[in-house]
């Protein structure tokens, strides 16, 4: 069950299309919408200014001050959204059946901020890493640290992401998790597909999620690489090409994140390549 979706916002950096997913999983499930803007903390932000900048004037002050001022312009942002879309400010009836949308701020260090705040939540949607140093900051944190789902969020948002849902499945404990984390949404997608590289004679032993899915009413197809194809990486982004999902879901990092790094892997090339929203967990 999903009823708290966290989206995190940071100073500088666009949440335009975080709230367009966050408000479309939010009618589908039932689910209210937690905005938290993290504000920088002065005095860490300080300990770590060079000696130059802090004789050119920089001090707490004024971290504080433009922090304070990005916060009210992004508030002021955040409202104009909340009314256009027609959600409430708080619980409407004491019901928790209607979505709505509220405004936290804190101060803190993003990565702890974003764990912490995750923890509490069921669902978090945040950017891609690749908008900025801190999306690439809210991506470690939310996948990593929190334990929940994470929706990662690209620069193009349909606004139907529930019309067809894909799993990329490899039997692995991540992608396990990923499935479990998703199964309110896939509960709600009106189709439902799975990727793998398993052949038909694996599935039939023991790793037949298909199956395993229809016990949830769920009765997906499968899609499979081609011959030829040199990776599951270019297989997965070529059924992505070919049926046009409106979400992908997979586990994050199989293998060590140095590894995958390294030498490449099917979650950096789908973060890199695929244009669609990619919920994760590992």
């Amino acid at each position: 069950m999903i009823r708290n979706i966290l989206v995190p916002l940071f100073p500088g950096v666009a949440f335009d299309n975080q709230l367009a997913v966050a408000v479309d999983l939010a009618r589908s499930v039932e689910a209210h919408i937690n905005a938290v803007f993290v504000l920088p903390d002065p005095v860490t932000v300080i300990a770590g200014v060079p000696a130059v900048a802090l004789a050119a004037g920089v001090s707490a002050a004024t971290i504080r001050h433009d922090g304070q001022a990005a916060a009210a312009a992004a508030k002021d942002k955040f409202e104009r959204w909340r009314r256009e879309e027609g959600l409430a400010a708080s619980m409407v009836n004491r019901s928790l059946r209607t979505p709505f949308a509220q405004w936290t701020e804190r101060t803190g260090e993003i990565a702890p901020t974003v764990a912490r705040c995750g923890r509490l939540s069921d669902l978090i949607v945040i950017n891609r890493p690749s908008f900025s140093l801190a999306s690439s900051e809210a991506f470690d944190a939310a996948v990593f640290e929190s334990g929940r789902p994470t929706v990662l969020v690209d620069k193009k948002v349909s606004r139907d992401l529930l019309r067809h849902v894909v799993i990329a499945w490899n039997g692995s404990l991540e992608a396990t998790r990923a499935i479990a984390g998703a199964m309110a949404l896939l509960h709600e997608a009106r189709q439902v597909s799975i990727f793998t590289t398993f052949d038909d004679g694996t599935l039939e032993q023991d790793l037949d999620l298909a199956e395993s899915l229809c016990w949830h009413g769920i009765n997906p197809r499968y899609f499979h690489p081609q011959p030829g194809e040199s990776s599951a990486a270019q297989a997965l982004l070529r059924v992505i090409g070919d049926i046009n999902p409106s979400m992908l879901v997979m586990g994050a990092y199989t293998h060590s994140r140095l590894r995958e790094t390294l030498l490449g892997g099917v979650t950096r090339e789908v973060l890199a390549h695929a244009e669609i929203p990619v919920l994760m967990m590992h």
